[in-house]
């Protein structure tokens, strides 16, 4: 092993026409079959085409060993899917690993091809089930109930457990399947307690028992003649209920409250069902459905007001607000309103700086609105609408220049009819005040318009509207 060592660290190929020489360990010329091998750059091979022999002089394949294989410093991966194998003989080839797994090991588990699968245990569903997901095989087996299949629960095994076994039964009763029955021979000396009120009598000695009627007792004579099935004379009744013979009466103005049957709380005596009938329990609101409603000219109960806090109950039974300058009422809006129709001069209304007003009262109004312009060149018109009236009179006036206001004076509802010509960007100033008799319910509402299209005016947050 030295020798073939030192032949390989210190060979020196040279090539003649003919043949190849090898300078041995100790500097001897060897000479080589030029026909065997040959140099190819820094790779010297053999030229024979037959099998090459380790430790046989009969290889049987290209390359032949009797004795280990080493490949020290292969490289590893984790793509490739072939593996070496060998047959009986030692012969190399190279094979699948699925092909090899194929057969011969489990790769897939109810669809779960995992190479690490888990058994679980679980309670879901109706019946036994296997639940797969993931990486996981749950076996489910549900506690038993009237819709489940499964496992007793503790507590149901402790009642199932606790069941008497099968019953026998002898002398007065029978079983048959799940149905018991009295004999009837059974001696009357050990029958229990009835089940239903009456009498029962025997045909004498042991016989059958059977229901006795009036006729099968004698004469009764504790202060009655006659049979039980018609008593002569009664015992006469003495207290709020009296009797004389076969008369019985209840005295007048003799039963008290405390003899009526309880009633519930906050229930009224009467009848509410159509017709004549027995007295019934009534509620709260049965009760006050009876009674009449106050009017002008009946008394009663006070009528549904419809809430708010401005109305009052008046002598004709309605709610309504008081006639009059009675009180002053402001509503200031706070979020912008924005008048930007793409038509010009198109009023709209001022939401939330409004008020209702009643036929026949007279109203005064004064609304104070700040308001912006998209351009100083925009003009802009501010007026009411209200219903049909008897007297209306009001002014608006509103912002031209920093010297200057358009004032306009009105007797009809949507006046003026044009816009003015001119606004500030910020800092214009809206005033609408008047009186107003309105000859129909309805609601007075303040309106404005933009003098030009698609160029909006803004009433400000803040605006306010007072009426009175």
């Amino acid at each position: 092993m030295k020798s073939t060592a030192l032949l390989f660290l210190f060979f020196i190929v040279a090539i003649n026409g003919f043949g190849q020489i090898v300078i041995g360990p100790k500097g001897t010329k060897l000479t080589l079959d030029s026909s065997k091998w040959k140099i190819s750059g820094n790779n010297i091979y053999n030229k024979n085409v037959g099998n090459l022999g380790i430790g046989t002089s009969a290889p049987t394949a290209q390359l032949h060993t009797t004795g280990d294989l080493r490949l020290e410093g292969i490289g590893t991966n984790t793509s490739n899917s072939k593996i070496l194998t060998t047959d009986g003989l030692g012969n190399v080839t190279t094979r699948l690993l699925s092909n090899i797994l194929s057969g011969n090991t489990i790769t897939s588990i109810n669809g779960l091809t995992n190479s690490l699968q888990t058994f679980l245990i679980g309670t879901a569903g109706s019946d036994f089930n296997i639940s797969s997901s993931g990486s996981g095989h749950t076996f489910n087996l549900p506690n038993a109930t009237a819709s489940n299949r499964g496992a007793l629960s503790s507590t149901d095994w402790s009642i199932f457990n606790g069941k008497e076994n099968t019953l026998t039964f002898s002398n007065g009763l029978t079983r048959n399947a799940n149905s018991v029955s009295v004999n009837t021979s059974q001696n009357i000396s050990t029958l229990s307690n009835l089940t239903s009120n009456g009498l029962i009598k025997t045909s004498g000695g042991t016989g059958a028992l059977s229901i006795a009627t009036a006729s099968d007792f004698p004469i009764l004579n504790q202060n009655t003649t006659g049979s039980a099935a018609t008593v002569i004379t009664n015992a006469n009744l003495t207290g709020p209920i009296t009797s004389v013979g076969n008369t019985t009466s209840v005295e007048s103005n003799v039963i008290t409250n405390s003899m009526l049957s309880q009633i519930s709380t906050q229930v009224f005596k009467g009848r509410n069902s159509t017709g004549t009938g027995n007295v019934e329990d009534l509620t709260s609101t049965q009760a006050t459905a009876m009674l009449n409603t106050f009017n002008s000219t009946s008394k009663g109960l006070v009528p549904a007001s419809g809430g708010g806090t401005t109305a009052f109950l008046r002598a004709d039974g309605t709610f309504a607000e008081p006639a009059g300058n009675y009180r002053r009422n402001m509503i200031t809006i706070t979020e912008d309103v924005i008048n930007d129709n793409r038509t010009a001069n198109t009023l709209e209304d001022l939401t939330g700086l409004s008020f209702n007003v009643i036929s026949g009262i007279i109203y005064r109004f004064y609304a104070l609105i700040p308001y912006s312009s998209d351009a100083t060149n925009n003009g802009s018109r501010w007026t009411i609408n209200a219903p049909a009236t008897t007297l209306l009179s009001y002014s608006s006036r509103n912002t031209l220049s920093a010297t200057a206001q358009t004032v306009n004076f009105a007797g009809a509802i949507n006046i003026p009819a044009a816009c003015n010509n001119n606004s500030f960007l910020n800092g214009n100033l809206a005033i609408i005040e008047g009186i107003i008799k309105p000859s129909a319910n309805g609601t007075v509402q303040i309106r404005f318009a933009s003098e030009a299209a698609n160029v909006a005016i803004t009433a400000k947050a803040g605006a306010t509207l007072e009426y009175w």
